[in-house]
């Protein structure tokens, strides 16, 4: 796991839009239509069969939008593309082309289409549009990639347009959308070649002038299908007597498309027609893999030629790496390959997968051994990635796939599959499951060490990565306690093991002693992970150490050192260690919540959007909660009160499914919390009744005691129950100050303040609050003063009398200090205490500029030469104490 591989040149491909050939027609007429009639829609889509030139008008489209200034993004698919994590990674690769933001999703449940799109859905394209293309849609099958689509289609902001490719009709809820005249379709009608094009067309492939009465028989003939004119201008090119061509060209469409392949592939020369058919079977395919089937060491001469001569192969990127055949073509190829050579395809499809698994590809390796029944390598290739793919990649579902294909005693043969499998399950919390499939490789382990089959290192080895995954999935699932036996129990009894699992289980420890509230053994063990997890250039772990080092920091609020450390992991020069997948996404949650508790809004944002909005879907309370917070809040800082409550709404959907009630618990806090602030009691107080927030805290709740009573003082003291939130948050401060949770002591003292602004005590309410905001000051947690607005400004408003710290005398008893405000009491008394203006300017919620204005008037009124000078006489004076 220490190697990063090469970026994927199939997937680079997949994301360029098809080049135009030289002979290819352009299509000026539907152009017009389409400026005219759809230049504002949402979508548009072109259904279509084979060779009506779906994916050519997308392409003309496509160059006549970025000529208008427009952005655009192109995604080609293929049947590997029909899982819901590899396709959201496809959409995800498109963000830069349509907006400028990049953004890195993760696994399972992290990795969502529905999240992807949320994000183009909220992305504002007013100052400039985009267009996002997706080619031969029709492989798509995958109900929740057509729900998502669907929707993106028929909601799709002002200035985004959606334009998709499909053999058939989409199966999308778009009748609405189309009644609306939002959404445009053209079928195969509209785009049949006139008269005009079928004659350039024909005369392009024939290199010469073609006899108008003749192009328009033979295009009223093919109905103006574009690939049926492309095979017959090649037959008409060949042909002795074009007029007696034209007189047969006759028959179904069925028929006549396969007569025209067969004159296309028996005009060709042997060993193009060689590579013709011993290339048939594949989705894509490159020179070298050519080479590598056939033997023909001038693989690439002879692509050139087959290009040249207007056959139907299509260029995937302009460098020529990659191709693939029209559908029609390649259909009619495979069905004569089976013909010509019966057995050959299976032999191919091996081959190809052996190659694919050479450079790289492990996914094409797979699909094509899996294409030919070819199991044994289908599992040994698998077994090479699995759990990279289930780790770093998150797709989680592929690796399913994959697994249910093979036959049982094939995977009984490769334990490696069933703990590839057992990761996904994990992190997906599927855990019954994830439980059965490590029961079942420890059984196949036993068997095998018994029969001599294995060395008792290699079963050491097997069953200590079981009970790793048992210990992180106990973490996962929100089990500590069990978490914590586990983890213990595996230092006890796997002494020699290797250094990423020794790391894996330092780290889980240090996290779920974080979890409980011990911070000190915390990073006494992360300190000890150290230096094995640089030496197990495992990126897995290393980024979970940044991940628990930065939760740590958040914990002590230390805010500086979460952007260190955060900043350094993702950005790492050791390209090895840098984190990948979903756990990159977490690291770069953590650095959000560093960003929003500084009041750093905008790179707060940007660090979610690294992380993107399916961080929602959680792979522990702690790190499920802090994503959520920090993106309502964010919502919330905004002004979209709604947009807030609908991300709290979704994410505890989510923990409801992963059957997390601690977290279902917490975000049902943070949703009280939001209702409130806004100022909707009534509302708060039904989710306290529907939730039971205000419930004593159970021993399942434990873990989150701190939080959970926070909301509870929160809700007592909208109730206007003075006591009770009162009482509760004198236990509450004690806790948190023992334990070092800064973010807590900040909003602890503030509904302090606010319960003794309610008793009518404003000294003290005042005090409090003070010493709230010099503790936020202090520590850099800016927001979690701003967000307490609703408490604290009310104080201001109700009791301008100042308190003790800021006491100035009888505006009578000290001649010359007359006019000496509340705020510049505060600006004082902060200034006596040593501050800088940076620091009050936090305290205070305010811009240095606005603190230097105070100060200006402080010393003016007390005709003070600095604040120096000011501070001294406010001192002799009694100002002060």
């Amino acid at each position: 796991m220490g190697t990063k591989k090469p970026p994927s040149l199939v997937r680079s491909a997949k994301a360029r839009p098809t080049p135009l050939r030289q002979w290819t027609v352009r299509r000026d007429g539907l152009l017009a239509r389409l400026s005219a009639e759809a230049s504002g829609m949402q979508a548009i889509v072109i259904e279509a069969p084979p060779g009506y030139g779906k994916s050519t008008v997308m392409r003309q489209w496509l160059e006549m939008r970025t000529e208008q200034g427009w952005r655009t993004a192109w995604l080609s698919l293929d049947v590997l593309d029909d899982e819901p994590g590899r396709f959201a990674s496809l959409m995800i690769g498109a963000f830069p082309g349509l907006c400028r933001q990049s953004v890195i999703l993760g696994s399972g449940e992290l990795q969502e289409i529905e999240d992807v799109v949320d994000r183009l859905l909220s992305h504002d394209f007013s100052e400039r549009p985009a267009a996002l293309f997706i080619d031969d849609f029709h492989v798509v099958t995958n109900a929740s990639i057509h729900r998502a689509i669907g929707r993106l289609a028929a909601q799709a902001p002002e200035g985004l347009q959606l334009v998709m490719s499909s053999r058939i009709a989409l199966p999308m809820a778009l009748a609405k959308a189309r009644l609306a005249g939002a959404v445009m379709v053209l079928r195969e009608s509209d785009l049949a070649l006139d008269a005009a094009e079928a004659r350039r067309l024909l005369g392009n492939i024939c290199k010469r002038e073609i006899d108008p009465g003749q192009s328009e028989r033979l295009r009223h003939r093919a109905g103006g299908w574009a690939a049926m004119l492309q095979m017959a201008g090649l037959a008409l090119e060949a042909s002795e007597s074009p007029s007696l061509f034209v007189d047969e060209f006759s028959g179904t469409d069925v028929e006549v498309s396969r007569y025209l392949c067969e004159v296309t592939l028996d005009l060709q020369r042997p060993e193009v027609r060689r590579l013709l058919l011993a290339t048939s079977p594949l989705d894509m395919f490159s020179p070298e893999l050519c080479t590598a089937l056939t033997g023909l060491e001038n693989a690439r001469a002879l692509l050139a030629e087959i290009e040249d001569r207007h056959l139907l192969l299509i260029p995937l990127d302009r460098q020529r790496r990659w191709f693939k055949y029209h559908a029609l073509f390649r259909e009619f190829l495979e069905s004569r390959l089976d013909v010509d050579h019966p057995g050959e395809k299976q032999r191919l499809l091996s081959a190809a997968s052996t190659w694919f698994h050479g450079v790289g590809e492990v996914e094409l390796a797979v699909e094509h051994a899996l294409r030919a029944d070819d199991h044994e390598k289908a599992a040994a290739f698998a077994s090479d990635r699995v759990t990279d793919i289930a780790l770093n990649r998150g797709e989680h579902a592929t690796v399913q796939r994959w697994i249910s294909n093979l036959p049982g005693e094939i995977i009984d043969r490769y334990p490696s599959l069933k703990i590839g499998l057992a990761w996904a399950f994990t992190f997906r919390q599927r855990h019954a499951e994830a439980g059965r499939l490590l029961a079942s490789v420890e059984a196949d382990v036993q068997a095998a060490l018994n029969l001599d089959k294995i060395t008792e290192e290699q079963a050491a080895e097997t069953l200590s990565t079981c009970d790793m995954i048992r210990a992180i999935a106990a973490t996962a699932a929100d089990r500590y306690a069990v978490a914590g036996k586990l983890f213990r129990a595996f230092d006890r009894k796997w002494t020699r093991t290797g250094l990423m699992e020794q790391a894996s289980i330092i780290i889980g420890n240090a996290y779920t002693a974080l979890a409980l509230g011990r911070p000190r053994e915390a990073r006494r063990l992360l300190e000890q992970s150290d230096d094995v997890v640089v030496r197990s250039r495992a990126p897995y772990a290393y980024g979970w150490s940044s991940i628990v080092k930065a939760r740590l920091a958040l914990f002590e609020g230390k805010l500086t050192e979460v952007v260190e450390k955060s900043t350094i992991a993702l950005e790492s020069k050791d390209v090895d260690l840098r984190p990948v997948g979903f756990v990159r996404e977490l690291m770069s949650a953590c650095l959000a919540e560093a960003h929003y508790e500084a009041n750093r809004l905008e790179e707060a944002r940007q660090a979610m959007d690294e992380a993107g909005e399916a961080a929602l879907g959680h792979v522990t309370v702690e790190l499920g909660e802090s994503a959520s917070r920090v993106l309502a809040r964010l919502a919330m800082a905004s002004g979209q009160v709604e947009e807030a409550l609908s991300i709290l709404r979704r994410s505890i959907g989510l923990a409801q499914q992963a059957g997390l009630p601690r977290l279902v618990d917490l975000l049902g806090g943070e949703m009280a919390t939001c209702l409130i602030r806004a100022g909707r009691l009534e509302e708060a107080f039904l989710v306290d009744q529907e939730m039971g927030l205000s419930q004593p805290t159970t021993e399942e709740f434990a873990a989150s005691m701190d939080m959970r009573q926070l909301t509870q003082a929160r809700l007592s003291l909208a109730r206007g129950d003075i006591g009770r939130a009162s009482r509760l948050v004198a236990t509450l401060l004690n806790r948190v100050r023992s334990t070092g949770q800064v973010r807590l002591e900040i909003s602890t003292l503030c509904i302090a303040a606010g319960a003794q602004a309610q008793l009518g005590d404003a000294a003290e309410s005042r005090r409090l609050a003070t010493q709230a905001k010099l503790t936020a000051a202090q520590a850099g947690f800016r927001r979690s003063v701003i967000d307490e607005d609703y408490l604290l400004n009310p104080l201001t408003e109700r009791q301008p009398t100042p308190t003790p710290d800021f006491a100035l005398p009888d505006v009578g008893a000290v001649g010359g200090l007359n006019g000496l405000s509340h705020r510049e009491g505060h600006v004082l008394t902060l200034i006596s205490q040593g501050l800088t203006n940076r620091d009050i300017a936090e305290a205070l919620v305010l811009s240095e500029e606005t603190v230097k204005w105070h100060m200006r008037n402080i010393t003016k009124k007390l005709n003070a030469r600095n604040r120096t000078h000011a501070v001294q006489i406010a001192r002799q004076s009694g100002l002060l104490h």
